[in-house]
This record gives structure tokens, C-alpha cells and sequence, in this order.
């Protein structure tokens, strides 16, 4: 294939559908090291620094979501779809991609369905074991369907549907554990738990580490993650062992190295990476249907600790319990890792190539 091929990438809103679209763009770089990559993402969304960083172009496109909660302005959301379908052909037009990856997102339907009339193939990748109305209104244009569990593939039409499992970037596998305890100052005796609020933060997770992070302190270091904007008072001011930081770009890797325990949502993005890393985990999904089917998989797996209602003496008593017992710890290191197969990204990837060839 020549190397002056252009892949388009489209997702965001959150990190979820961002992370795996990362890992896909560094394989093609490993494959075609001068091809060119371009992402569109939502204007405001987390996804932009993390993809720049990266060195990969950013567009914004600005793309109507459902809303749940606010049924009356439904009425207008398929004018608000055309219109940013029509801003979608025009930035196609522009970037004139060959190809274009999604994996989720509300942003990616529009520039999913103007590749589609353009004549651009489409791949659609779904991360949860439950598609997302997203993924659902691609399908229908995409060339190609890839599923991370066996569980999904009855969603979508069996002749175009790859079951793949999951990826991860390989950076955040080449993390260095004593980097990020002399970065943050962490006592190299005591282990260390790594919260991560989500890219559009938990604040839940937020909350409860707020009331007991002075009774964690004691038994372990503590990076918390509390997502963009979301930082409290009491975090932010909790000190010495207690480092709380709103967003990491670069520095992921390390503090996953540095992690021994971590506790999360139920994103298929983050689980993706604990599950290359191998790491303990304490689980607590989103009381939405995607997340809590993740968390069920992940719970009759024993691949890690699931949390289903969240207060802060629940969640010390947990983190106390796999701090106490590290045979439980080592249990849910070995059964996470036999989650997922992790070579998605490659497989997407050799796939797609040979449809341009």
C-alpha cells in the first residue's frame, strides 16, 4: 500500500472511544511510518490534548447527542444531524481520507455517514459488550464491524463482524515505576493505589476519596485522576502521600506502573488497559447499562472487584480488603489478564489494509 494514504479517526465526547483509536494510529505508524492520520473529535471534549499529543492533526466537529433527560428538544435533533452532516461532507471533502475508523461516540455518526456518501470505507469498532446507539446508526455504512466480546456480535450483521478483542497503545506498557514515585514523592515502602475519576470525571469516586483518603494514607500512596474540572478542595489539599491531579497525558504510563491496586469505572477503555497490565482492580460502573454489563462480565470472570453502590466506608473496606490480602490481589492480576485477547489493533489493522489493496 503506498505510504501517502490517509486514515481518518473520529470518536470522543469521553476518552472511551479515543484510546482505542490511539492504538490503532500507532500501529498503521508502525506498518507505514509515513502515513498520514487525522482525527475529528468534539469541540470540547477531553480528546483533543491526548490526540495532539500524539502528533496527530485535530478537527472539531460539532454533533448532536441524544439526551435522555431532555426529551423535549428531540424534535430537533435530526435537523441538528443534517446540518452537522453537511459540515462533516465539507471537512471530508477538504481531507479527502481513505479510509475512516470510529469506535463510538456521538461526534462519529455524522462523519461516519458522509464517508459513506463519499464513498470512503468505514470501520466501526465496539468496545462494550453492549453496542451504544452510536455504533448502532454506523453500522449500517461501515465496510467492516469489530466486536471485543463474543457476547456483542449478535448485535451486528454476522457477514461483516470480526470478534477481536481488545487493544491497548504500547506505551503505556513501557511506564517506569521509580519515575513516578520520585515525581510524586511517594514512600517507596508502602504500595500505591491509582484512582482514575474518567476523562469527564466520577464524581462519586470523587466524593468518597474526599471523606477517606486520610484513612487510605496510612497504608498506601495515592494518585488520583479526578477528571477535567472536577478536582475538590479537600483533594487538592490532601498531603503527603496524596497526589490528586485533574488529567495526565504523557504521564499514564508511569503512574499505571506505579500503580499496584487501582480503582475505576467500568469503561471498556481503561479496563482494556488494566486488563494488558494486569493489574488488581476495584470496579464501579456507572449506573448505566454499557458500564454495568462490563462490570458483570469483569465480576462472573473474577477479573476484579465490583462495586455496585459506591458510598466511602464501602469503598475504604474494599481497598482495605485487597491491601490486606495480597493471594486475592494475585487472583485478580491473573484472571484480568486472561480477560481479553489484546492484539485487536492489529488485527483491525491488517484487515483494513487489505481492503484498500
Amino acid at each position: 500500500m503506498a505510504s501517502e494514504q490517509h486514515f481518518l479517526l473520529t470518536g470522543g465526547g469521553t476518552l472511551g472511544s479515543v484510546t482505542p483509536l490511539l492504538a490503532i494510529a500507532a500501529e498503521l505508524r508502525k506498518r507505514q511510518p509515513n502515513v498520514s492520520l487525522s482525527f475529528i473529535g468534539t469541540p470540547g471534549g477531553p480528546e483533543r490534548l491526548l490526540v495532539e499529543s500524539q502528533r496527530i492533526p485535530f478537527w472539531q466537529l460539532a454533533a448532536p447527542k441524544l439526551d435522555r433527560y431532555r426529551k423535549w428538544l428531540w424534535p430537533i435533533l435530526p435537523f441538528q444531524l443534517a446540518f452537522s452532516c453537511l459540515k462533516a461532507l465539507r471537512l471530508l471533502y477538504v481531507m479527502k481520507p481513505n479510509f475512516v475508523f470510529a469506535a463510538g461516540g456521538y461526534v462519529a455518526v455524522p462523519v461516519c455517514w458522509a464517508a459513506f456518501c463519499l464513498r470512503i470505507p468505514v470501520w466501526v469498532h465496539q468496545l462494550d459488550v453492549l453496542p451504544g446507539l452510536a455504533n448502532k446508526l454506523m453500522a449500517p455504512v461501515a465496510k467492516k464491524i469489530s466486536v471485543t466480546f463474543e457476547e456483542t456480535a449478535k448485535y451486528f450483521p454476522a457477514r461483516k463482524t470480526l470478534v477481536v478483542g481488545s487493544m491497548v497503545r504500547q506505551a503505556i506498557r513501557q511506564g517506569e515505576r521509580e519515575v513516578a514515585q520520585q515525581r510524586y514523592g511517594f514512600n517507596t515502602a508502602l504500595p500505591t493505589l491509582l484512582v482514575v475519576g474518567g476523562g469527564t470525571g466520577a464524581a462519586s469516586i470523587n466524593e468518597a476519596m474526599a471523606v477517606i483518603w486520610q484513612e487510605v494514607v496510612p497504608y498506601m500512596n495515592v494518585l488520583h485522576l479526578t477528571g477535567r474540572g472536577k478536582m475538590l478542595t479537600a483533594l487538592e489539599a490532601a498531603k503527603p502521600g496524596y497526589v490528586a491531579l485533574e488529567f495526565l497525558n504523557e504521564g499514564m504510563a508511569d503512574a499505571y506502573a506505579v500503580a499496584d491496586m487501582v480503582v475505576s469505572r467500568a469503561g471498556l477503555g481503561t479496563i482494556s488497559e488494566l486488563a494488558a497490565l494486569g493489574k488488581p482492580s476495584i470496579i464501579m460502573p456507572i449506573h448505566e447499562p454499557f458500564q454495568e454489563a462490563n462490570a458483570r462480565v469483569l465480576e462472573e470472570r473474577q477479573a476484579a472487584q465490583v462495586i455496585w453502590h459506591v458510598t466511602p466506608q464501602i469503598l475504604e473496606q474494599a481497598i482495605r480488603r485487597l491491601r490486606e490480602n495480597p493471594e486475592i490481589m494475585l487472583e485478580l492480576s491473573k484472571n484480568m489478564r486472561a480477560l481479553l485477547a489484546l492484539n485487536a489493533d492489529e488485527r483491525i489493522v491488517h484487515e483494513a489494509l487489505s481492503l484498500l489493496t
